[in-house]
C-alpha cells in the first residue's frame, strides 16, 4: 500500500510539476535585451569636427554658428548671443585662423556625446599682421537636435594664453 501511494504521489508530482502555471511567466534569460542605440557613430562625430574646424578656419560666422544649439553655453556661463559676438569679433579681426585638434577622446552615449581634446590656434591679425598662438584643452557636449548633432556646451581653458609669435 505504501508503495502504491508513493508511486501515485511521484506520478502526481511529475504531472503537476510539468504544468506549474507560474513557470510560463519565467523570462527566457538566454535572450539578451538589445542595447539602446547610441546618439551617433564615431565616424559621424569625427566628420562633425572636420566641418567645425573647416568653418572655423574659413571664418564663416553664419556657417560656423549652425553647429551650436540655441541653448548652447560656452564656459558654463554665456549663451548663444554672446558666443556669436565672441566669434564674430575673433573672425573679423583675423586675417587667418588655423585651428587644430589633437588627442581627441570621444565618448558616445544614448543621449549625448562628450569630446575632449587639446587644441591649438594660430592667428594672424588683420591689423599689423601680428601672429598669435593659443593652446589649451577643450570639452564639447553634443546632442541631437533636428536630426543633426549640435553643440550644447563647449568649455575650454588655455594652457598657453594667446601669445605673440616672435620670428
Amino acid at each position: 500500500m505504501k508503495t502504491v501511494i508513493r508511486t501515485m504521489f511521484v506520478v502526481f508530482l511529475f504531472l503537476v510539476g510539468s504544468q506549474i502555471p507560474f513557470q510560463r511567466g519565467i523570462p527566457n534569460l538566454s535572450a539578451a535585451t538589445p542595447p539602446l542605440p547610441l546618439i551617433a557613430t564615431d565616424q559621424e562625430v569625427r566628420e562633425f569636427f572636420d566641418q567645425y574646424v573647416e568653418r572655423y578656419n574659413n571664418r564663416d560666422i553664419e556657417a560656423f554658428l549652425l553647429f551650436f544649439s540655441l541653448k548652447a553655453k560656452q564656459n558654463q556661463r554665456i549663451g548663444l548671443p554672446e558666443i556669436r559676438a565672441i566669434y564674430n569679433d575673433l573672425f573679423s579681426r583675423s586675417q587667418s585662423l588655423q585651428l587644430s585638434l589633437e588627442k581627441m577622446k570621444i565618448e558616445i552615449y544614448q543621449n549625448a556625446v562628450e569630446v575632449r581634446t587639446q587644441f591649438m590656434v594660430n592667428q594672424v591679425l588683420k591689423e599689423g599682421g601680428e601672429k598669435k598662438v593659443w593652446r589649451g584643452d577643450a570639452r564639447w557636449i553634443l546632442a541631437r537636435e533636428d536630426k543633426k548633432l549640435q553643440i550644447l556646451s563647449i568649455d575650454y581653458e588655455y594652457s598657453v594664453p594667446p601669445t605673440p609669435v616672435r620670428e
